[in-house]
């Protein structure tokens, strides 16, 4: 069985029109001198990070688990069967695949864009 990716790709195609099309308005309207003499301040930096964190482990991770070290050490302690928990995240990201495949990313995209 083998993932169909047209809608997928077709979403991202859309998706790369409108930031190709952002970068050129940006690129337009900004005066490159002022962009790099701010910078950024720490609090910036650890929000992005704060972000990214989140994006990666989800919500709600308690702090002892917010690392692959600290997950993997629960695992090896008997925190759970490493084999258990294998077949049910892939069991999950199958599902998951098989609900992206089904969705016309494009006409929500667009929705959401208008």
């Amino acid at each position: 069985m083998s993932l169909n990716t047209e809608k997928l790709t077709q979403f991202a195609q859309a998706v790369g029109a409108d930031v190709k099309e952002i970068k050129t308005t940006l690129a337009n309207k900004a005066d490159r001198s002022e962009l790099g003499q701010g910078g950024i301040t720490q609090q910036q930096l650890d929000t992005a990070i704060a972000g990214v964190k989140t994006a990666i482990l989800g919500e709600g991770v308690p702090e002892e688990l917010d690392t692959l070290k600290e997950i993997a050490d629960r695992i090896a302690n008997g925190g759970g069967s490493a084999d258990q928990a294998i077949v049910a995240k892939l069991t999950e990201f199958g599902q998951k695949f098989t609900d992206l495949e089904n969705n016309d990313l494009v006409s929500a995209y667009n929705t959401a864009k208008a």
